[in-house]
């Protein structure tokens, strides 16, 4: 994960989580202007504490804001601009990494073979690579079952690759 393009869906999931930064030390995450609006507008960052994290790490630089520019690609469904954005801005930036979690970008990211992710893969590799603990990951998976519109075998899955990862670690260290 060297640069991640997220989308509002999944800006929103990783700071609730408590996540967003730690992704940001972790690779570089850029954002659309429409994605930037959408979720930290001034009153909205007078009310949230989410939007107002966000806001905060744009001004600071630690998230870049980017313009998509012009696309010569003709989306096959229609999507909301966050999202439409967002696709864009990660097939004009190669090695990019999308990260959303709306169906639609998905299906559209799938059409257009640009790499994605999906905010409980991202817990997933944030455990992997030993960036948060197993009980940080756990919490954060039962997290976004509550607040996110995922399916429960989305979040199992991502439960059963945090169990793995796990395990493995646990016997790769019983070996040394």
């Amino acid at each position: 994960m060297d640069r991640i393009v997220a989308d509002s869906s999944a800006l929103i999931l990783l700071a609730k989580c408590n996540l967003l930064e730690i992704v940001c030390d972790l690779c570089e995450v850029v954002l659309p202007k429409t994605v930037i609006v959408e979720v930290a507008s001034e009153d909205l960052v007078r009310i949230y504490p989410d939007a107002a994290l966000i806001s905060n790490l744009a001004a600071k630089g630690v998230i870049s804001v980017q313009n998509p520019g012009n696309s010569r690609y003709s989306l096959p469904i229609s999507l909301h601009p966050g999202e439409k954005d967002a696709l864009l801005l990660a097939l004009n930036q190669e090695g990019s990494l999308l990260a959303t979690d709306d169906g639609k970008a998905i299906k559209a990211a799938r059409f257009l073979k640009v790499p994605f992710i999906i905010t409980p893969k991202i817990v997933a590799e944030l455990f992997r690579l030993g960036k948060i603990s197993f009980k940080k990951a756990r919490d954060s998976l039962e997290k976004l079952g509550k607040i996110g519109r995922y399916s429960p075998e989305i979040i199992a899955d991502a439960l059963v690759t945090l169990m793995e990862e796990k395990d493995g670690k646990a016997n790769n260290n019983k070996d040394t």
